[in-house]
């Protein structure tokens, strides 16, 4: 449990430090262009690449804490084995949703792993490194979402 509390407040670390690294990146162009006359060659790639790791990592974020949309019209109105099922499906798409954008994301990371970024000291692959380790904090956050509508499922089953 420690470890799962780490990993959580590392994510959420992360997620501030991008996106406050892209509100400063946005922020320092457009200072630098329109005040200085100066225009900065790297901020809006590296912007653009702290706004594609923040919104991963807020993805991450909002699977552990289950916010994301959903449409629960029928779910709401069936019985609590219903649900449970509902619950499962649901997670069980994601799981596999999760399961095939890690197995793209690592083959994308590994073609871009030496192909260097325009402006910027580091590769592709580093950008795109985010996505299979963001789908596969998602898979296991819906894999445990998975146990848990079975238990719920199993729960609502014995008390007939």
């Amino acid at each position: 449990m420690l470890c799962t509390r780490l990993a959580a407040r590392a994510i959420d670390a992360l997620a501030i430090a991008t996106f406050s690294g892209m509100f400063a990146c946005v922020l320092g162009g457009v200072v630098f262009r329109y005040f200085f006359n100066d225009p900065l060659t790297w901020s809006d790639e590296l912007g653009r690449y702290l706004f594609v790791w923040c919104a991963f990592l807020g993805w991450i974020i909002a699977a552990r804490r289950r916010s994301h949309l959903a449409i629960s019209v029928l779910a709401d109105r069936a019985g609590p084995r219903a649900q449970a099922l509902f619950a499962l499906v649901g997670a069980l798409s994601a799981v596999a949703f999760a399961a095939i954008l890690f197995w793209f994301g690592l083959q994308i990371t590994r073609r871009n792993a030496d192909i260097d970024t325009v402006a910027l000291f580091f590769t592709f692959g580093v950008v795109y490194a985010i996505v299979p380790v963001a789908a596969l904090a998602v898979g296991l956050h819906a894999l445990a979402d998975a146990l848990a509508a079975v238990r719920r499922f199993a729960a609502a089953g014995a008390a007939r």
